[in-house]
């Protein structure tokens, strides 16, 4: 075996001569955040409540990692855990990560410590860590990965890029919210730097888990899969898990879908996503690549300014056990639920509650459509869920079942639809026209109540019907 220390002053000296050459770096080796602010509060009403900082799994979920485990030597590896020297630790880490690979380690744990990184990658992106492939990065629960303020539109503090069997799992991962600085773009002049992500999942990632991390201040967002391009016939980026986190105050998305399939998210807090659009905890937005096969399952969602989930194109995609709740001191911009006509899913069993108006009204769950027709012959199954002080408005669409649910001061409002389904749901409302509204709608309906009293519903399936109407 190559002796460690062979290892660790080769790597000192290559990083010693890429930093001589880094003069365009976007901050001083030296600076360090001038305006600290803590993370948002967890909800204590969450029934798998978060309680602090969390250890790294324990066990790991794929057998390509070796159990060989190396926990990083700040002394040797000449790595500062005092929040100072972004570039020096950066490439310290950096290199430290190799070293174990390149030895057989599978699992690399980070001792405690708040580690300030970030360091030139290009004129529009500052560089983070990166990760190999059959790896584990285990933060200790009282590690700290900060991204250093910089002035760039993107960044990733973490990349997973074309790699498989990863593991990210402990500890706290921040982005530079509070301190970036937002240069004009130099193509428009545009200072939106919305892509400053905490973790990137990318190209032809798989077998990837994210668990127990807290995932705070992104300048973009909390986690970013991006998958195979428009033109390719199937999604190469695949298998991930994200798992039992705690996302907080990022800006853009908590968690962003920008082509992905067999993505398992589960357990997570999502909440006071603000900043800048869409503002939502998911958002699953190929812009032309393939989502497909997406669980999001038993997570807890508050706080999040555009709303909590958006599905504009995912197919095959599963939404239940989740619970939805607007806070008092927030206001969703689109809603709680938000998807577009030609994304399929299935909606069941979530608790979804609106204590404040959006602009888009009352609406637990919208659909949103335009004069283009529907293309994707799937159909969507709303059932078992229940809806607090609001509703569901969907139009200009098709092929919608709406099944078994409770709306408690709410109301099922449709325009404009055909093959619509409705079977065995539960309004009240003091507003009878306010509660089922109809116009142009085409399909089927029984059994449905309103104020605990039967109400029929006279669809028919080849006819547009009009009910009561309020604009």
């Amino acid at each position: 075996m190559i002796n460690q220390i062979n290892f660790r002053n080769y790597f000192l000296a290559l990083s010693l001569a890429l930093s001589l050459t880094s003069c365009f770096d976007d901050i001083d080796d030296d600076q360090t955040a001038t305006v600290v602010t803590p993370l948002s509060p967890t909800d204590p009403d969450n029934p798998n409540p978060f309680n602090g900082v969390m250890t790294p799994i324990e066990v790991m979920p794929y057998n390509q990692i070796s159990n060989e485990r190396y926990c990083i030597d700040l002394q040797a590896w000449d790595i500062p855990n005092n929040r100072t020297e972004p570039v020096k630790t950066t490439d310290n880490i950096q290199a430290a990560i190799d070293w174990a690979i390149s030895q057989g380690y599978g699992e690399v744990c980070l001792p405690a410590g708040h580690y300030l990184i970030g360091k030139y990658g290009n004129d529009i992106y500052q560089a983070g860590i990166v990760l190999d492939s059959n790896m584990a990065l285990l933060l200790d629960q009282n590690a700290i990965i900060e991204m250093a303020p910089n002035n760039k539109w993107n960044y990733c503090a973490i990349a997973v890029r074309g790699k498989s069997h990863v593991v990210i799992s402990g500890g706290t991962i921040l982005g530079d919210r509070d301190n970036h600085e937002y240069t004009p773009r130099t193509s428009d002049g545009a200072v939106a730097h919305d892509e400053g992500h905490l973790i990137c999942i990318e190209d032809e990632s798989e077998y990837v888990t994210v668990e127990n991390v807290t995932l705070g201040k992104a300048n973009g967002d909390g986690i970013l899969l991006v998958g195979s391009p428009s033109d390719a016939d199937q999604q190469l980026l695949k298998n991930i898990d994200i798992r039992r986190n705690n996302f907080s105050d990022n800006r853009r998305q908590g968690i962003s879908l920008v082509g992905s399939a067999e993505v398992l998210i589960e357990n997570n807090e999502i909440h006071h996503t603000n900043g800048v659009a869409p503002q939502f905890g998911i958002d699953l937005e190929g812009a032309g690549r393939l989502n497909e096969n997406i669980t999001i399952r038993n997570n807890y969602f508050h706080n999040n300014r555009g709303g909590d989930i958006v599905n504009t194109d995912g197919k095959n995609v599963l939404l239940e056990d989740n619970i939805l709740l607007q806070g008092e001191d927030s206001q969703y911009i689109d809603g709680p639920i938000v998807y577009w006509k030609n994304a399929d899913w299935i909606i069941r069993n979530n608790s979804i509650t609106m204590r404040t108006v959006s602009v888009n009204n009352w609406n637990g769950i919208i659909m949103y459509s335009n004069d283009s027709p529907k293309t994707n012959p799937a159909t969507t199954y709303i059932y078992d869920n229940t809806l607090n002080n609001c509703g569901m408005y969907m139009y200009k669409g098709a092929d919608l079942e709406i099944t078994n649910n409770f709306m408690d001061n709410g109301h099922l409002a449709f325009k404009e639809m055909t093959n619509l389904t409705l079977t065995n749901n539960i309004v009240e409302h003091p507003s009878q026209c306010w509660a089922y509204r109809f116009l142009e709608v085409s399909g089927s309906a029984s059994g449905n109540t309103y104020n605990q009293e039967p109400f029929d519903i006279p669809l028919e399936e080849n006819t547009p019907w009009d009910g009561c109407w309020i604009n």
